[in-house]
Parts: structure tokens; C-alpha cells; sequence
């Protein structure tokens, strides 16, 4: 009878099991936090050595041509409407790609197989869908009208700033010393205009980035746009495929700033629309990192805001030469 016993009590009894199985499910949740955000972080440093590729291939072309290159080649009559992704490309190590890609032909002449391809540093990997092409049947732009387009595209979370918007002025007073002279709707205001710029506004070049090259931002996440995303990473359907292209020659985004409860940008100048990032990803500043984007300067750093910052300041820092005394942050 004791033997008996005695083998009995080698087994775990129903109490004991349900007990060690509580104790492993407790464990599990308080380390699962913990991986995740250590994934996060991995990924959100991965995103930030991104921008510092991109931020060193612009200042190799800078070095190679003289100036940076245009943020928005639209209505450059006589020039190549091709992005400034693509011709850094033999900046970031992609010199095979580059040599598929023409960037002396309008971007909607170039070969299927250099538009579809994906780049891995023009993708964060905090986004959902992750580093994949997709397909794109809208209608490409030329500088005539629009021609119809059907074939693989690759993706990019990272554009350039090209102006700030007038209006966001008289919502931050004192934020610009000379708003008083804002050419208002003029997308070539030389107070307004950002470092990647479209063609009408010329070259930046190190010269004429007056407000410092560690005060002007040149490029900033605004990723996950094969889709529309509003405020907390809500995700609002297919986009325009079009808005999501590396090789889309409008290769930046204006600081206009969006609604915080809807992500709408309009009406524009709006009171309302104070958000300066993750409230909408379309031509917007917009991460799927923890409360903030990664924002590369001119200069070549990478720095994370909170996605509290204000959007004022923002738009100081999204000028290259106007002249603002730049707000903490």
C-alpha cells in the first residue's frame, strides 16, 4: 500500500497543474511587453539608420553635382521628371538598379523592372505591410496631362518636405517673423520652401539652407501609404496607388498639419488641424513607431520627436530659409 502510494504521488495532481500552467501564463505576459518592445526598438533604430543612408547618399550628391537634388520635379519643362529617390540610388548602394533606371527619361518611360523594384532602405520596418512592391494601375503624370499605367511599383515611407503652408502661421503667433510678407498660395514662396523643393524653387544647395542645416529638415516618415491611415494607426482603406511610389517624381509633402480626433486636412487653416504627425499618413508625417516619427536633417542627423511636437515648430524647422528663431522641442 505504500509503494502504492508512494507512485501516486509522483504525479502532478489537477490543482498543481492548473496552478504551474497560471504561473507560466503570468510569466508569458509580463515578458511579451518586453519583447515587443525590444522589437520596437530594433525596428525604430533600423528606420533611423535608414534615414542616415539617405541623408549621407544627399550629401554625396550634393558633393558630385553641386546641390542637392529637386523634391518635385512636376512642371519642369525640359527636365527629366524623375525623383529624388532615384537618382540617389548609386548613393545607397543600388548601382545595378541605377543603371536600369534612366533618370535622362520621364519616369514613366522607365522599364517595369526598375519601377517594381522594392529598395530596402526606403522601407521602415515598423510598417505593417513590410518591404513589397505592389501594383499600380492609376495614371501617371507627365508634363502634358497623364498617360495610363499598369505594372509593379516599389515603395517608399520616407519624403521630403517641400514648403510650408502659409496658414499655419496665425495659429502660432510669433512662431514666424515674417509672416507678414507670405506670398499666400504661392507654392514657390522663398520664405516657404523646403529643402527638397519642387523645380520652380530651385536647387537647394548648402549655400541658401540660410536657417542652418541642423534647423531644416530634408526628410521625414510618412509611411504605409499603399493604405490610408488616421489617428491611432486606424487603418482607412486602399489609397491612391500612385501616392506610395519611390520613383513618383512629386517626391515630397507639404507641413499643413491635420485634425487630431480625424486626420482631415481640411478645411485647410483650420484652428483645428494642430497635428503635426501620426493623425494622417497621406502626405503627412507618419510613423507606426510608440508616439513619434524619425526626421533626418539636413545636416545628416536622425532625431525622434514625439509625436506631441508642435506643429508650429515643425514648420520652422520645414523652411530652409525663413528665418525663424526655432521653439524648444
Amino acid at each position: 500500500m505504500k509503494l502504492r502510494n508512494r507512485s501516486q504521488r509522483l504525479a502532478f495532481t489537477l490543482i498543481e497543474l492548473l496552478v504551474v500552467i497560471a504561473i507560466i501564463a503570468i510569466l508569458i505576459g509580463l515578458l511579451l511587453p518586453a519583447v515587443q518592445k525590444v522589437r520596437e526598438a530594433a525596428s525604430r533604430a533600423k528606420c533611423s539608420n535608414n534615414l542616415k543612408q539617405i541623408g549621407l547618399a544627399l550629401m554625396n550628391y550634393e558633393s558630385a553635382n553641386g546641390h542637392f537634388p529637386y523634391g518635385d520635379t512636376r512642371g519642369s519643362l525640359g527636365e527629366p521628371m524623375v525623383g529624388w529617390d532615384a537618382v540617389i540610388l548609386p548613393y545607397i548602394e543600388q548601382g545595378n538598379l541605377a543603371n536600369l533606371y534612366n533618370i535622362n527619361m520621364d519616369w514613366y518611360l522607365q522599364s517595369p523592372a526598375a519601377l517594381g523594384t522594392q529598395i530596402k532602405t526606403f522601407i521602415c520596418p515598423s510598417t505593417p505591410i513590410g518591404p513589397s512592391s505592389y501594383f499600380d494601375n492609376s495614371q501617371m503624370e507627365t508634363e502634358t496631362g497623364v498617360v495610363s499605367s499598369t505594372g509593379p511599383r516599389g515603395c517608399t515611407d520616407y519624403w521630403g518636405i517641400n514648403k510650408v503652408e502659409s496658414w499655419i502661421a496665425p495659429l502660432f503667433p510669433g512662431f514666424f517673423p515674417y509672416a507678414a510678407s507670405f506670398q499666400i498660395g504661392n507654392d514657390f514662396d522663398p520664405l516657404l520652401v523646403g529643402f527638397l523643393g519642387r523645380y520652380q524653387s530651385g536647387y537647394s544647395t548648402i549655400a541658401n539652407v540660410t536657417d542652418g542645416t541642423s534647423n531644416t529638415i530634408a526628410v521625414a516618415e510618412s509611411a504605409g501609404r499603399i493604405n490610408v491611415y488616421g489617428p491611432g494607426f486606424r487603418n482607412l482603406g486602399p489609397n491612391n496607388p500612385a501616392e506610395a511610389s519611390w520613383s513618383d517624381p512629386n517626391g515630397g509633402f507639404k507641413v499643413k498639419g491635420s485634425n487630431p480626433q480625424t486626420g482631415a486636412v481640411k478645411p485647410h487653416g483650420s484652428p483645428s488641424n494642430t497635428c503635426s504627425m501620426n493623425c494622417y499618413n497621406v502626405n503627412e508625417m507618419y510613423s507606426f513607431h510608440t508616439s513619434g516619427c524619425n526626421i533626418l536633417f539636413v545636416d545628416g542627423s536622425v532625431h525622434f520627436f514625439a509625436q506631441a511636437t508642435s506643429l508650429g515648430v515643425i514648420g520652422q524647422l520645414g523652411t530652409r530659409a525663413g528665418g525663424e528663431v526655432i521653439q524648444p522641442y
